[in-house]
């Protein structure tokens, strides 16, 4: 959805709404009869950017194959059954290719960008690469980066495998994205072959191609030899409970997530919603080097109670394909983070009570809306967001959509929404935590 947020260049906001052949820019989607999504928008750009994304996401990990998907994201380059994986990655820079994969809780995704004129070539490849042979030998080599990741992994990036252990506890959403050091090189290859024969399959898959012909894309999908034909299972559910998980970290600052139920990608308007309402809870400054706090009502009590100390704030939205989490990040020395907790718990009640006023609600809404159409001018950001909507929506809408849908979002859905969240709340802290209160405590 676009919280991740159609747009081409910077002026294509102010173009939008005035100039029809931008502005009616057609996405043409076909469901193939092997099971099959593919999508497409063609603005006619010289670089395609062309993504397959697979349900396949670390909520879809039994128990005894935690860390399987990050494992499975780093193979991606390695040999398949037909070829050397040097080979294709060769084959696809000589194309002037670029290649990048990602996973999810929900999604496996593989993008790669190439000179329009070679994007049928690039298709295949992509395709070929979605299919790792998992050889022995060649997982022994994943190993160092599977550690390279943990050793360089932000603070962010613990903290938001730890507010979805507090909030789905034991649920699939509580899968971690990063492998734990214990299970590095205890997923074998026959587990990962498993994994690949039911989850990466044509039945649990989707292709978005950003300025490609649409009928190439689909002549490409139905002739697809390397995606085996095939439906997966869907995952458990995973429903919000609220909790609270703590790591003590070696660095003097507290990073302190603070969430409630939220929205979720396969219903538009809760998504909308809820980027309104992250827009009312916070964010800082658009401008680098700005001296401004930042906007929203939650960024300001905290601002407050800072009283002129360094501390960073801004909201969290977080969108997945049945549920969401939505709420403020707080980062801050670890001795007086208590006071800026409180403070945004405080503001956060206050708009589930009596909602945003309308100015800070129109404020709110235009924020938003940029918010949605500067995300969107990075092609691969279209190409990525449209082909994880294929998976949940049968009608993805595009960025311009998703804008008419925050303009028709009102104070009683903001007030809604935050209630909500509010009702039962999450806390996950990382760093120098003992000053970070108990979400009892709040």
């Amino acid at each position: 959805m676009w919280k991740r947020s159609i747009i081409l260049h910077r002026n294509f906001a102010a173009a939008a709404s005035t100039n029809p052949a931008v502005s009616s820019l057609e996405q043409k989607v076909s469901k193939l009869g092997n099971g099959l999504t593919v999508a497409s928008i063609d603005a006619r750009g010289p670089i395609s950017h062309l993504v397959l994304t697979f349900r396949a996401g670390s909520r879809y990990e039994q128990p005894d194959e935690i860390g399987l998907v990050h494992r499975l994201r780093n193979s991606i380059g390695l040999d398949t059954e037909k070829y050397e994986g040097i080979r294709l990655i060769w084959q696809a820079g000589s194309l002037g290719g670029s290649l990048s994969a990602s996973a999810s809780q929900d999604f496996l995704t593989l993008h790669l960008a190439a000179p329009r004129e070679q994007a049928s070539v690039a298709l295949s490849l992509l395709g070929e690469l979605s299919q790792p042979a998992f050889k022995p030998w060649d997982l022994d080599d994943t190993n160092s980066s599977l550690k390279y990741d943990l050793a360089f992994a932000e603070p962010f990036d613990h903290l938001y495998d730890s507010i979805h252990r507090a909030a789905y506890r034991n649920g699939s959403l509580a899968n971690a994205l990063l492998s734990p050091p214990f299970r590095i090189g205890k997923v074998n290859y026959k587990t990962l072959n498993a994994f690949k024969n039911s989850h990466l399959v044509t039945g649990e898959a989707a292709i978005f191609a950003f300025n490609m012909d649409h009928d190439s894309a689909v002549s490409y999908a139905k002739d697809q030899p390397s995606i085996q034909e095939g439906k997966g299972k869907a995952p458990k559910p995973s429903p919000y409970i609220g909790g609270e998980n703590r790591v003590q970290a070696s660095t003097h600052l507290a990073h302190v997530a603070i969430v409630g139920e939220g929205g979720k990608l396969s219903d538009t308007k809760s998504a909308a919603v809820q980027a309104v309402l992250s827009a009312v809870i916070g964010q800082g400054p658009n401008s680098k080097f700005s001296t401004a706090s930042g906007v929203g009502a939650v960024a300001q009590a905290v601002q407050k109670a800072a009283n002129h100390n360094p501390v960073g704030i801004s909201a969290l939205n977080i969108l997945h394909s049945d549920s969401g989490l939505a709420g403020v990040y707080l980062v801050a020395d670890g001795a007086r983070i208590e006071p800026y907790v409180r403070a945004a718990v405080s503001a956060l009640k206050q708009l589930g009570s009596s909602g945003p006023s309308q100015e800070d609600l129109e404020v709110a809404k235009k924020l938003s809306a940029a918010n949605v159409l500067y995300r969107a001018e990075s092609a691969a950001e279209i190409a990525q967001d449209q082909a994880a909507q294929l998976l949940v929506n049968s009608n993805p809408v595009t960025p311009l959509d998703f804008v008419k849908l925050i303009e028709g979002v009102n104070g009683d859905d903001v007030k809604k929404a935050a209630a909500k969240l509010t009702s039962k709340l999450s806390l996950a802290a990382y760093g120098t935590i003992d000053q970070v209160p108990l979400v009892e405590q709040l």
